[in-house]
């Protein structure tokens, strides 16, 4: 079974030939049970965590498309050649070949990063919290239903099956709360997989409930381990 491993892939401040290479090592030390997670990050946290002024978000996108687009030559290329705006490589060779290894896991919850999903990843990520105010479906669900919807679109426009790309979601971070008990947690599985999420993810247990959502959490991946009702289970 593969586990899941995250490499979180900062573009602001890891360039793409560390970050490659780094996965290739991390992908032969694990027996191939390494996904390479990648993200744009956001403002605050993401950003001011490494200095530097805050990107806008047309910044951000621009600048982790050339983050990705080189990542994935390094990965699936024995040499390599690339200038861009924000990176470049000059005659780097680092392992890289097909089949690409590591898989690619990209997160994306608007058009952009979903069309970068649609073209490198083997993985798309989502998660309950909405990014865009202005197109948020109300409620956790109705948004990652809406933002499925939407990379179904996306995979059509860049001539890839939808149903070629799996889909994860992480649940905590906006108004699902999984680990609230058992029946919370199959009440998510439920919905979730009903509208063609793969993987489901939780926030690890913290705070004041850590032991009992702890507990739960224990139980759901005994029941996820027997019935593998979603492809890939729990993450």
């Amino acid at each position: 079974m593969r586990r899941y491993a995250w490499r979180g892939a900062q573009h602001r401040v890891v360039a793409p030939v560390t970050s490659a290479k780094t996965a290739l090592s991390l992908e032969a030390l694990s027996g191939g049970r390494f996904v390479m997670g990648i993200g744009a990050g956001g403002p605050g946290g993401d950003s001011d965590a490494f200095g530097g002024g805050p990107l806008n978000r047309a910044e951000r996108t621009a600048r982790f498309a050339e983050w990705v687009e080189l990542t994935d030559l390094l990965l699936t290329q024995a040499d390599t050649d690339f200038s861009g705006r924000y990176f470049a490589a000059r005659e780097v060779a680092i392992g890289g070949g097909r089949p690409r290894r590591p898989p690619l896991a990209v997160a994306g919850t608007a058009k952009r990063g979903m069309e970068l999903a649609a073209r490198f990843a083997d993985l798309w990520i989502t998660q309950d919290a909405g990014q865009d105010p202005g197109a948020y479906a109300g409620t956790p669900h109705a948004e990652v239903r809406r933002q499925i919807v939407l990379l179904d679109e996306v995979c059509a426009e860049q001539g890839r099956d939808p149903g070629t790309l799996p889909r994860l979601a992480v649940l905590g971070y906006g108004g699902e709360r999984p680990l609230a008990s058992i029946e919370a947690f199959r009440d998510c599985l439920g919905r979730y997989e009903q509208i063609g999420i793969t993987t489901l993810a939780v926030l690890w247990p913290r705070g004041d409930q850590a032991r009992a959502q702890l507990a739960v959490l224990e139980q759901a991946a005994g029941e996820v381990g027997a019935n593998c009702r979603i492809r890939g289970g729990l993450a």
